[in-house]
């Protein structure tokens, strides 16, 4: 075998503060500095959580989660509240689209609060949506109570979700998935070899 998924996390499994630790600071980092749009925090935050499955560190996990990626959106807040226009210049922004930013910055300014709540939600948008925030001139404590309902629910769906996933590719369930999903593959490609071949 390749890659032993079952030796990483066994090998992990003795280091759980440390696990936790790193799934934190990866939802701060990814807010904080935009990071997300080049490596998702949830990528980390899914297998931290994966490693914590079934353990008693993964409810203090999401508790963790969350406060990281709403520490994080407060840097971006204050980065968006000073240097607002310079940031439709910058390397993230121009990756997104500039013309995407400003559309983001108006909605944000007419309807804040559930924008921030539903666009943390969202890979690639929601790590610039804090900085949008303090650019569109969003009232900070609007910003905060959005922010805490948001960070919260995305920690649950990435903490919990990932400690699902963990479960299901580590139990006995695994190769069923695994097949099942090698399976769809091929027939995806059979259909559309014969859709090219029928055009």
């Amino acid at each position: 075998m390749l890659f032993d998924i079952s030796a990483l996390v066994a090998a992990l499994a003795p280091h759980g503060p440390a696990v936790l630790a790193v799934m934190a600071l990866a939802a701060v980092l990814e807010a904080a500095f935009g990071l997300g749009v080049l490596v998702p925090g949830e990528t980390v935050v899914a297998a931290g959580a994966a490693v914590l499955a079934g353990g008693p560190l993964l409810p203090l996990a999401w508790a963790a989660v969350a406060v990281g990626a709403l520490a994080g959106d407060q840097v971006g807040y204050v980065v968006g509240r000073r240097y607002g226009p310079a940031l439709a210049r910058s390397r993230a922004v121009r990756r997104l689209g500039t013309d995407r930013w400003a559309r983001a910055t108006d909605l944000v300014r007419r309807r804040g609060f559930w924008v921030v709540v539903v666009a943390r939600m969202l890979p690639g948008v929601r790590t610039l949506v804090a900085a949008t925030a303090g650019a569109a001139g969003v009232r900070y404590g609007r910003f905060l109570a959005a922010d805490a309902i948001a960070s919260t629910a995305w920690a649950a769906v990435w903490v919990f979700g990932g400690a699902a996933l963990g479960r299901v590719l580590l139990g006995p369930a695994s190769w069923a998935v695994v097949g099942a999903v090698l399976l769809g593959v091929v027939v995806l490609l059979v259909a559309r070899r014969r859709r090219v071949g029928v055009a």
